[in-house]
C-alpha cells in the first residue's frame, strides 16, 4: 500500500490537508510521480506513455493546464487537473467524443470549457471529503474562468461520486486505453438549481457568484439529448424500477442475479444501480481493466472476443466481479449491439449492506466468485 505511514489517516487527518496550486515545475513532476504510484503500482494499470524509469505519468494537456494537489506533512495525498480553454484547443479525439464543437457554438468568442480530469487521492484518504475538496479546487478555477461547460470522465463505479458534486452523463461511454471505460459528463457551472437539488459541495462557493440560467437554457433547447440519461440520485426507488422493467420486464423474474431477493431487496439493490451504455462494436471491458463493481446486461449483446464462449446476453453478468474487493478483468468484452448496462459499484454496495446485511448472502454471484477464489 502506498504511503504506508497514513494508514490510520481519519477525517480529522483530511482537515490538515492543504489543497494547494502547482506553481513550480518540481510541484509538477511531483504531480507526475503521485500518478505514477496510484495507476501504475497501487491500481496496476497499464498507462501508455507512462516513464518506467522516472516513475511518472504526464500528457501533453499538462503543460497547459491548471494542476492542483493535496499536501499532508510534506507530502502530496492528492490531485486533480483543469484544463480550460476552447473547442479547437482540446485533442481532435476529445472534440468528437464529447462533441465540443457543438458547445462551442452556445459563445463562439469565449473560451467556456473546461476538463477535469485525472483526480486521484491516496488510497488511505478515499473515505474521506478530500476527493471533493479536491474538484472544489478544480470548480473555483473555472468560475474565475467563466467557464459554463465542465466536462470530465468516470469510470462507471464513480459515477455516483461526480452525480454528486453536480456532474451528469451525456453520452455512451468509451475505452480509455490504460483508464478503462470511460463514461462522458458533463457540469453546467451555473446551473445553481441542479446544485441544490443534489446538494453539491460546489454549492457554497457557487450561492457567492452571480449564475446565470442561459447555458442550461442553450443546451436543453440545441442539444437536448444531454438530458437523456437520468440523474441517480435524484431518481427514486420506483422510477429507477420503472426504468429497468422497460428494458427487462419484470426484474425478480427475468433477472437472475435477483432470484433468491424478494421484492424489497431487489429494488434496494437495483437503486444503487447506475444505467450506462456502451455503443456497438466498442469496447466495454479490456483484459486488465480495474473492477471494483459487478456489470449486468439489460439490453443489447456483447461477446467475448476471440474465444468459444456464448454471447452475453441481457440478465447476464458482464466481466469480473469486484463488488466486494477491487480485482482486475480477465478477459475483453465488446459490444456486439447497443447495449445498456446496469453497474453495481462496491461503494454503494457496501453501504447498502449495512443497512441489509441478509443481501450479500443471498447474491449467488457473490458466493460462486468466492468458491471460485
Amino acid at each position: 500500500m502506498l504511503n504506508e505511514q497514513y494508514s490510520t489517516q481519519t477525517n480529522q487527518d483530511c482537515e490538515h490537508v492543504q489543497i494547494k496550486d502547482a506553481i513550480t515545475e518540481q510541484e509538477r513532476q511531483a504531480i507526475y510521480q503521485f500518478r505514477y504510484k496510484i495507476q501504475v503500482e497501487e491500481m496496476k494499470r497499464y498507462i501508455p506513455g507512462a516513464d518506467h524509469v522516472k516513475k511518472c505519468i504526464s500528457e501533453e494537456m499538462d503543460s497547459w493546464s491548471h494542476l492542483a494537489y493535496a499536501e499532508l506533512n510534506g507530502q502530496i495525498v492528492g490531485t486533480a487537473r483543469a484544463v480550460i480553454g476552447g473547442a479547437e484547443d482540446f485533442p481532435a479525439e476529445l472534440g468528437q467524443i464529447f462533441q465540443l464543437k457543438r458547445y462551442h457554438e452556445f459563445d463562439p468568442t469565449r473560451k467556456t470549457m473546461c476538463f477535469a480530469t485525472k483526480l486521484m487521492v491516496d488510497p488511505c484518504l478515499r473515505k474521506t471529503p478530500l476527493s471533493f475538496r479536491l474538484m472544489a479546487k478544480v470548480y473555483e478555477l473555472s468560475r474565475q474562468h467563466n467557464v459554463q461547460f465542465s466536462f470530465s470522465g468516470s469510470n462507471p463505479y464513480l459515477i455516483p461520486m461526480y452525480e454528486q458534486l453536480g456532474y451528469r452523463q451525456i453520452a455512451p461511454g468509451f475505452q480509455d486505453p490504460g483508464y478503462g471505460f470511460i463514461v462522458p459528463t458533463l457540469l453546467l457551472t451555473e446551473d445553481i438549481d441542479h446544485l441544490k437539488a443534489v446538494k453539491s459541495p460546489y454549492l457554497r462557493l457557487a450561492r457567492k457568484l452571480t449564475n446565470s440560467p442561459a447555458a442550461k437554457q442553450w443546451l436543453a433547447s440545441n442539444l437536448p439529448e444531454a438530458f437523456k440519461y437520468p440523474v441517480g440520485i435524484l431518481t427514486s426507488r420506483q422510477d429507477h424500477w420503472n426504468t429497468i422493467k422497460q428494458l427487462v420486464g419484470d426484474p425478480v423474474a427475468n433477472l437472475e442475479v435477483l432470484r433468491d431477493l424478494n421484492d424489497e431487496e431487489a429494488g434496494q439493490l437495483l437503486k444503487i444501480g447506475t444505467l450506462i451504455e456502451c455503443s456497438r462494436e466498442h469496447y466495454f471491458i479490456r483484459r486488465g481493466d480495474v473492477c471494483n463493481e459487478v456489470n449486468i446486461l439489460l439490453a443489447g449483446q456483447m461477446r467475448v472476443p476471440g474465444g468459444l464462449a456464448l454471447p452475453i446476453k441481457p440478465g447476464d453478468i458482464c466481466g469480473d466481479i469486484g463488488i466486494l474487493d477491487q480485482t482486475h478483468h480477465h478477459n475483453d468484452v465488446i459490444a456486439t449491439e447497443h447495449s445498456v448496462i446496469l453497474v453495481l459499484s462496491r461503494a454503494p454496495f457496501e453501504k447498502l449492506c449495512r443497512s441489509f446485511p441478509e443481501i450479500p448472502g443471498k447474491l449467488h454471484f457473490i458466493n460462486q466468485n468466492r468458491e471460485v477464489k
